[in-house]
């Protein structure tokens, strides 16, 4: 028997090594180009929400970390020359969003180490001279121009007339163009949130928190910031419009509530009825890998929109978080969103709507009723509010993009008592819908009661009745009614959460998904005739 015999030349072994190098620098390099770029915020308490907000709004785009405040100190620019090397620590940062200006305005107690704010009157003294202002702002632009990174000043937000006892009305004005003058010297770019602020809230009512300068009525302020990131770091989509609108209307069923137990992605194990289970499990996950990253993490889609302003504005790309009152909740958005996605060449935008629990009998009355409803008027302000400001939700929207509203999806009926109104008012609704929004022809889905399901169906008078509409003869081309009974959980699958609710499917990921995409399939057929 021969034996092979192998030997290993100094050559040979360098040669190996060089490519074991090689190999490992690829691996880096890629890992490289996976990282997102890092963005530091630094900013007074203004900066807290927008902050957290833009961190929302761009995530899988940036990164953004927010400079946090150490306990017992004021945030002005004297602080933050003296901290500013524990701020920027050891990372790398791809672009630096940062202002001071609030808390060097402050009336303070004059001659007293520690900071406490006193009214002017009282006695207090600005915290930080015009001229000391401008010299720390100097000293923290050297610091930051060392770390290589994109600088970006944001200028001061104006100070509300409520907030007078410890600040004087109008000296952001005086100290923005201090700031202005150093940033314009230093070639840093300026995003103007006094602007933006500005064109926001009538400055002169008092603040919802009484003399807070800090809150701004609960009015979206991280716009600016998002655009300014996405624009100095050239990150900016293009946008092919004009963008497909779907509206969606409804109840308790259309908030949805689909558990999502993993937050960045499936956890193993769930129970079933979550949408964990149903991308893990052996039986169904091929019909899901859609719904997972490559490295399985949660998915997004950037081609799809989706904004559903519950407790609080929620918008970006379509994935999980848009149902119900989780933060990681699904209801037929998803599902819905991933068919018009995949049909339509043009950007979509899904917009949820959000008035609770309507009834068409009640509050929700269409103006042909004879009785415009409190809900009506609401749901037309709040289509128009979303269309008039989707560059504040999307900040790659421009008007160059423009859109259309392509298609309503009505969940209506689970709140409603007298059968026969309710029907007569749901075709007034579809008829005054398309007049006050300008779309005579627009597409509507009625989806279905369908609780309970074909066993034990809750609404059986109801449905019958959204079905009459949708066979109403000036509605025959142009309404779709579907059936969502067959989806209803079975008794096996109603344990996805403890705290699972009967109105709200037992809470079941596949239900909502599962009718999500029936409703899109029947609002692609008005598309693909």
């Amino acid at each position: 028997m021969r034996v092979l015999e192998f030997r290993f030349s100094p050559r040979l072994i360098l040669l190996w090594a060089l490519m074991f190098v090689f190999m490992l620098g690829s691996i880096e390099s890629l890992l490289a180009q996976k990282s997102l770029p890092k963005i530091l915020v630094i900013g007074d308490t203004v900066y807290t929400q927008p902050a957290a907000q833009a961190q929302s709004m761009l995530k899988g785009r940036v990164e953004v970390v927010w400079a946090t405040i150490q306990p017992g100190e004021v945030r002005n620019s004297h602080y933050l020359l003296k901290d500013l090397d524990r701020l920027l620590g050891n990372e790398s940062w791809d672009l630096i969003h940062f202002n001071v200006g609030l808390g060097d305005l402050v009336y303070r107690v004059p001659g007293m180490k520690s900071f406490r704010v006193m009214s002017k009157e009282a006695g207090g003294v600005r915290a930080t001279s015009p001229e000391d202002y401008e010299k720390n702002l100097v000293g923290i632009v050297k610091k930051l121009k060392k770390t290589k990174a994109k600088l970006v000043w944001a200028s001061t937000t104006p100070i509300r007339h409520s907030a007078t006892k410890v600040f004087q009305v109008g000296s952001e004005i005086e100290y923005n163009k201090i700031a202005e003058k150093v940033m314009t010297s230093h070639k840093i770019a300026i995003n103007d949130m006094y602007s933006h602020v500005k064109n926001l809230i009538d400055m002169n009512r008092p603040a919802s928190h009484g003399a807070d300068p800090f809150h701004f009525d609960r009015k979206p302020l991280h716009p600016p910031i998002v655009k300014t990131i996405l624009k100095e770091l050239h990150l900016l989509r293009p946008v092919k419009g004009p963008v497909k609108v779907f509206i969606m209307v409804g109840g308790w069923s259309h908030i949805g509530g689909g558990i999502v137990v993993g937050t960045d992605k499936p956890r193993a194990g769930a129970n079933r009825g979550t949408l964990d289970d149903f991308v893990l499990n052996e039986k169904t996950k091929a019909s899901y890998s859609h719904l997972l990253e490559k490295d399985g993490s949660w998915a997004t889609r950037p081609d799809v929109w989706i904004q559903f302003d519950r407790r609080g504005p929620k918008s970006g790309a379509l994935g999980i978080g848009f149902g119900g009152d989780r933060k990681r909740g699904i209801g037929t958005e998803l599902a819905l969103g991933h068919q018009l996605g995949n049909h339509f060449e043009e950007q979509v935008l899904v917009l949820k709507t959000t008035l609770g629990d309507p009834s068409l009998s009640q509050g929700l009355q269409p103006p042909s009723s004879g009785t415009t409803g409190k809900f009506y008027i609401s749901l037309i302000k709040q289509i128009r509010d979303s269309l008039k400001s989707l560059q504040d939700k999307f900040p790659d929207y421009s008007d160059k993009s423009q859109y259309e509203i392509s298609g309503l999806i009505l969940q209506l009926g689970e709140n409603e008592k007298d059968v026969e109104l309710f029907e007569k008012n749901l075709a007034l609704l579809i008829q005054d819908l398309r007049k006050d929004l300008k779309v005579p022809k627009s597409p509507v889905v009625i989806v279905g009661s369908g609780r309970g399901g074909y066993d034990e169906t809750e609404f059986p008078e109801i449905i019958k009745a959204q079905q009459r509409v949708s066979q109403l003869p000036q509605f025959s081309k142009s309404v779709i009614y579907i059936d969502t009974r067959n989806y209803w959980p079975q008794k096996d699958a109603r344990n996805a959460w403890r705290h699972s609710e009967h109105r709200l499917w037992y809470n079941n990921a596949e239900s909502f998904y599962r009718m999500g995409e029936a409703i899109g399939q029947g609002m692609l057929k008005y598309f693909k005739e």
